[in-house]
Order: C-alpha cells, then sequence, then structure tokens
C-alpha cells in the first residue's frame, strides 16, 4: 500500500511549523503538541477516510482492540469525546456488529463495550495501517529518541491528570 502524506488545510507557503516568526504560539507548548498532532495525524486520517471510518470509530476500535472491556466512561475519556457522543457512537458500531455492551455484574447501572469478533477483525486491519502509519512518521528518530518521546507525553499527561 501506497502511501501518501497530506498536509491538513495548510495553504502552501503557509505552514506555521515552518514560518516561525517568534510570535507567542511558536513557543506554546499546548500549540506544539496540537500542531505535531494535526502534522502527524492527516495522512493517517486520509487513509481512515478513504476506507470509509471516521476517526471517532478508530479511536473505538483501537481503544478496545484486541480484547479489552471498558465501561462508556472510560472508553469516552480514551477515545477523546463526551460520553453522550459516544453512547450514539455505540447504538451505530453495536448496530453493525463492530461492538456490543452488556451490564456489570457488580454494578447494572454500568455500561461495559467489547469488540464482537467482526469489530476485533475489522480492528486489526486498522491497527496495523496505524503502526505503518506510525512507523514512517517516526522513520528519522531512532527507538531511543522514540520511546523518549513517548515516554515524555505519558509523563506530561500523568501529571496534568494529577494536577
Amino acid at each position: 500500500m501506497k502511501m501518501e502524506y497530506v498536509q491538513s488545510n495548510i495553504p502552501a507557503g503557509d505552514d506555521p511549523i515552518e514560518d516561525r516568526q517568534d510570535a507567542f504560539v511558536d513557543s506554546y507548548l499546548l500549540y506544539l503538541l496540537a500542531q505535531a498532532s494535526t502534522a502527524a495525524s492527516a495522512a493517517f486520517h486520509a487513509q481512515l477516510a478513504d476506507e470509509g471510518v471516521p476517526v471517532a470509530t478508530w479511536r473505538v476500535l483501537a481503544s478496545l482492540y484486541p480484547d479489552k472491556t471498558l465501561n462508556v466512561g472510560d472508553l469516552a475519556r480514551r477515545c477523546l469525546t463526551k460520553q453522550p457522543t459516544l453512547t450514539r457512537q455505540l447504538d451505530r458500531l453495536c448496530a453493525e456488529g463492530l461492538t456490543a455492551r452488556a451490564h456489570a455484574d457488580e454494578d447494572r447501572r454500568t455500561v461495559l463495550v467489547r469488540l464482537t469478533e467482526a469489530g476485533q477483525a475489522q480492528a486489526r486491519g486498522y491497527v496495523e495501517m496505524a503502526k505503518r502509519h506510525e512507523t514512517q512518521v517516526l522513520k528519522d528518530y531512532t527507538p531511543a529518541e522514540v520511546e523518549a518521546l513517548k515516554e515524555t507525553l505519558i509523563d506530561l499527561a500523568r501529571r496534568v491528570r494529577a494536577g
């Protein structure tokens, strides 16, 4: 599969990463994280779109793959979405036979979500596509740099959540 990389919604000659002008955002961490995420995700999101898969669906499938069972609140946090939005999406994914919901034995108010066999099969292909994309994005980094980058981002998220 040939990978095409597209720049998302940035007009030619107007790339904020390349055209740094010492504006506040040029060194503002949150902006830099958003820029990096947008740049790194653009081609993968385009591949998903070519497959007819919304990014939100990818996030659900990837979060549950290969065999996780999560409650709706935890799944919403992993998918970076609000619980009511996720609930509507889960209605669709359940109707398509990709996910299944059940009430937790210990608390019937808790709804648990898991992938069906069909969902696992579909997610497997997208996970492999994501791994190939990640390899391409990080090809100029050493394994040690990749590990350090991931550990730094995990630590940042952990510290921010801890408050």
